[in-house]
């Protein structure tokens, strides 16, 4: 008998479905990491940043995030990263945050502080906050839904 629950790496949802998978296990709204993701890579599992240093649809760099190749060839893998660490900023599990250069004291339930972080790796400087608008730009203009996205 085959277990039909059974974890074996041949899933093959969309896009779209493994960016609403991974926001709703970790307590996110889908939008955003549809639009954290369009700013990332424009939903492109295959993109390479910072000169071979980050990967896939998140751009998980490999100086401060684990698991080459698996960032670099799994979808599902690199947004259920993104939200884990993206849940630790937001649950104010990285005090780290108020010991390195900050814009503002870090502390937990700041979604968009967050968000920055995972950018600038530091709270809230003026690197995050760029980032941030351009976050929040794409979410409002929603690119996902234009055709031949």
């Amino acid at each position: 008998m085959v277990n039909r629950f059974a974890v074996t790496g041949h899933y093959r949802g969309t896009t779209d479905e493994i960016l609403q998978w991974a926001a709703r296990k970790w307590g996110f709204d889908p939008d955003l990491f549809r639009a954290v993701a369009a700013v990332e890579s424009y939903w492109n599992m295959s993109a390479v940043g910072d000169g071979g240093l980050s990967f896939g649809i998140f751009q998980m760099k490999r100086t401060y995030h684990c698991c080459p190749p698996l960032s670099s060839k799994y979808t599902a893998f690199n947004a259920d990263y993104y939200g884990a660490i993206l849940r630790a900023y937001f649950d104010g599990k990285q005090k780290w945050l108020n010991d390195v250069e900050r814009g503002e004291r870090y502390d937990a339930g700041d979604v968009w502080g967050s968000v920055g972080s995972w950018y600038a790796g530091r709270w809230r400087t003026p690197d995050a906050l760029g980032y941030i608008r351009r976050v929040q730009r794409t979410l409002r203009d929603e690119p996902w839904h234009e055709r031949g996205f």
